[in-house]
């Protein structure tokens, strides 16, 4: 049965060099943009990056993705002749249902395994001092988070697996695929040397593979984008570390972080979400809309 999503790319131009040449100017553009925003903090800070997060250094950090979802758009549309419908939905129009189930469930989940995790691990959630301090990432990361998270989906989840997809027909070769591509741009997060290579690199790897299979499984990329937005916001504003990519003032701030954990608790949490999207009653619930039940 042909995957409907992936079908998009049967529309517009497909030569390899167009795919070739656009991924060439997203990441450009993206780099670009990204670095125009960061180079203010350079320069105050004599070439280092501020230690200590500030607003300032949040909006920089996270508006540089405003550059790769809009290159991952334009050169959709100027190099395939496809629009950003396209790589979110092959239906009419968006649904926000999709979006935002996805994105309710992931943050109960999140909630309960910080949860647990306190519970097991006695002092390693600290509750922050100044919990008003929160308020202005909490204001900014509505608006920015989403798009951070958005940037990360059009691309990875949108043309990259859109692409590849042109050349793998198996859903978990092509999801595996795009878990390593995922992957690979997260092993510079500052966390990493916290949480060593190896666990880092298969934390996020889990986290593409199962976006990319969601994103397969129900054709359109509302499910990721609600979920994704949702596991950077918990993140950045209720539970945060002090190294962090997400520089931000949150609720609680992790004192040690135990990346098994994360990863372990990560696996159950995506493979429930997996198991209650596609139940027949909830799957019901979030296609009414369409003939696909």
């Amino acid at each position: 049965m042909e995957n409907r999503y992936l079908a998009q790319t049967q529309a517009g131009k497909n030569a390899w060099w167009r795919y070739l040449v656009a991924i060439l100017a997203i990441l450009i553009l993206w780099q670009f943009g990204a670095g125009l925003l960061i180079t203010p903090l350079l320069v105050a800070n004599k070439g280092m990056l501020p230690t200590e997060p500030t607003p300032f250094f949040f909006v920089a950090m996270l508006g540089g993705f405003a550059f790769l979802l809009f290159g991952t758009w334009l050169f959709n549309r100027l190099f395939h002749g496809r629009s950003v419908r396209s790589l979110t939905t092959p239906y009419e129009r968006l649904s926000w249902r999709r979006i935002f189930f996805g994105a309710a469930i992931w943050m109960v989940l999140m909630t309960i395994v910080a949860m647990i995790e306190a519970l097991l691990y006695p002092g390693r959630y600290v509750f922050n001092a100044n919990p008003a301090g929160v308020l202005p990432y909490f204001l900014l990361g509505l608006v920015l988070i989403p798009i951070q998270t958005s940037a990360e989906e059009y691309f990875f989840r949108g043309y990259l697996l859109q692409a590849s997809g042109r050349l793998i027909g198996n859903p978990i070769a092509l999801s595996a695929l795009n878990g390593v591509l995922f992957a690979f741009p997260h092993l510079a997060n500052p966390e990493v040397g916290v949480m060593g290579l190896a666990l880092s690199g298969a934390f996020y790897f889990a986290m593409g593979f199962f976006l990319a299979l969601i994103t397969l499984r129900s054709q359109t990329l509302e499910l990721a984008l609600g979920i994704h937005a949702a596991n950077n916001f918990f993140t950045a504003i209720f539970a945060n570390y002090t190294i962090t990519a997400l520089p931000t003032v949150s609720l609680f701030i992790i004192q040690t972080l135990d990346p098994l954990y994360g990863l372990i608790s990560f696996i159950v949490a995506a493979s429930l979400v997996y198991w209650i999207v596609f139940s027949a009653k909830v799957r019901r619930f979030l296609w009414r809309e369409t003939e696909d039940v």
